[in-house]
């Protein structure tokens, strides 16, 4: 039993950490935000942004976001909610409503990250490294202005809320996350599975929640009929987007039968792990930055609609595999950054590394490899 006084020490100390946190993602979030300014400032809004705000528009007026593009914009396929929730940004104008976009994604993501990992005065060279690689993925993924960087930092804000048994926070944090774009959902079912019954319901609560701000706006009836028609456009030609899953890459290099065979033993095996893993780990045992690495390299690998500035879920893997392997693996691990992330950079000319850069290719078999390697270290934890 902890006396008054070690109670007050935990308070103390928590509130320490946390604020070393916060000092530590504005920190990283200004600097990944500082060094695509310039661009973001050039180039305006994007294709992205205006798909979101055609979409936020037609929704404040009672128009189903959902139609064609009249203004040239790619077809809007988030949750109503996203389409709710931009308007805190459109109400800034074109220019300002990026710019804190983008400084929003890249301190969310940055918070998430440093639940995880903290900078140290005596960090190894390894740990700059990767740490590096991490940004410049961030960095990539800012360019776009989509909203991959801000899922990516809730989804691990929610995990770390987890490791402190702050389930109806959690809850919260990864309904908001599925209400901008669905596929969090799937994280929350795993992470509800083994009768995590409080985290499921408040999961449940807080969709009902968030539920109501398009709700209001178009009416009870007509935002369901909206979810409806939002999930038959996202999944309507699934598996025709062909982008940048092992199944497509593997096409492009005329292997076709070997992609479908690996992709579908990749969605049973790495699935399988997945479940396997969390059934089997209680919460206090749980190595949630593997587990998470594992998961986000694998719904890479599967899904036909991964795009280039999706893989910025993937970049915190790199942070938390260095902290959990030898000097040895550490070496493939920087190979991996190297052909996933560093050669689409500006760090080598593009003659150099057009060989690997072309139509993804390294990336993607980079990030399948970086799939096996994280879904192996799960697996030898457990089996140790």
């Amino acid at each position: 039993m902890q006396s008054i006084g070690e109670n007050g020490s935990l308070v103390t100390l928590e509130k320490s950490i946390n604020l070393r946190r916060l000092q530590q993602s504005i920190f990283l979030g200004l600097w990944s935000f500082l060094c695509v300014l310039p661009l973001l400032w050039k180039t305006g809004p994007n294709v992205v942004t205006l798909t979101y705000l055609e979409g936020s528009q037609r929704l404040y007026q009672g128009i189903n976001p959902y139609l064609p593009s009249e203004i040239g914009a790619d077809l809007f396929f988030y949750p109503p909610f996203f389409a709710a929730f931009w308007k805190l940004f459109a109400i800034w104008g074109d220019q300002a409503g990026i710019l804190i976009w983008s400084f929003i994604n890249s301190f969310v993501f940055w918070w998430g990250v440093s639940q995880w990992f903290e900078i140290k005065r005596n960090q190894s060279k390894w740990a700059w490294f990767f740490l590096i690689a991490t940004a410049i993925e961030l960095d990539i993924s800012l360019r776009y202005q989509q909203a991959n960087a801000l899922l990516a930092g809730l989804i691990l804000w929610g995990l770390s809320e987890l490791r402190s048994e702050k389930k109806i926070r959690a809850a919260f944090i990864l309904a908001f996350s599925t209400h901008l774009k669905v596929f969090p959902v799937l994280v929350a079912i795993l992470v509800a599975l083994p009768k995590n019954t409080l985290f499921a319901f408040s999961y449940l609560g807080a969709l009902g929640l968030f539920f109501i701000w398009p709700a209001f706006l178009v009416g009870f009836q007509r935002a369901i009929e909206m979810h409806w028609v939002q999930l038959f456009s996202t999944t309507a030609d699934f598996d025709k987007r062909e982008l940048l899953d092992l199944a497509t890459c593997l096409k492009r290099l005329h292997l076709t039968q070997v992609g479908v065979v690996l992709s579908r033993l990749v969605l049973v095996v790495g699935g399988g792990v997945l479940a396997w893993y969390r059934f089997l780990t209680p919460n206090r045992k749980f190595n949630w930055t593997l587990w998470y690495s594992s998961f986000m390299a694998y719904l890479l690998v599967i899904v036909p609609k991964a795009e280039s500035p999706t893989f910025v879920w993937v970049a915190p893997a790199y942070l938390f595999v260095m902290a959990q392997v030898g000097p040895r693996l550490k070496w493939l691990l920087a190979a991996l950054a190297l052909s996933l992330t560093l050669v689409y950079s500006s760090l080598f000319p593009r003659p150099w590394v057009e060989w690997m850069t072309w139509e993804y290719t390294s990336k993607t078999l980079a990030n399948f490899a970086l799939w096996g390697f994280a879904s192996w270290l799960l697996v030898r934890e457990k089996v140790k």
